[in-house]
């Protein structure tokens, strides 16, 4: 799905540089928010804080990092990652090369954005 533009609610960002230039997103409603980062941090999260942001913050960051370091052990491309953003604009621009993937868990959906 594309999309011209996106009306966030926990909006995570983290751009990542290099030959290539990119950005993934993940956004989700604060209870699925609240949900994930309980589930990824293995702590109960009841409210969104600063904890699940910095939980939802670190996923992103680490699933990155991953793509960094096999890019560079793979194709000997060199990328840097810039710290991840929780952005609070009410509307998000998007490039119409801007993919989101919708992922649908039992306790809500999370939306993944790729941007190149």
């Amino acid at each position: 799905v594309t999309a011209s533009e996106y009306n966030p609610n926990c909006f995570i960002s983290q751009k990542i540089t290099g030959p290539i230039t990119c950005v993934s997103s993940i956004d989700m409603e604060e209870d699925v928010a609240i949900a994930f980062a309980s589930r990824y941090a293995k702590m109960e999260f009841t409210e969104f804080d600063e904890y699940v942001q910095a939980s939802l913050e670190d996923f992103l960051n680490l699933h990155n990092g991953l793509f960094t370091v096999n890019m560079s052990a793979n194709v000997s491309m060199e990328l840097t990652l810039e710290p991840p953003l929780h952005v609070t604009d009410p509307v998000v621009e998007m490039d119409e090369s801007t993919l989101i993937i919708p992922i649908i868990y039992t306790f809500g959906t999370i939306y993944i954005f790729l941007a190149l």
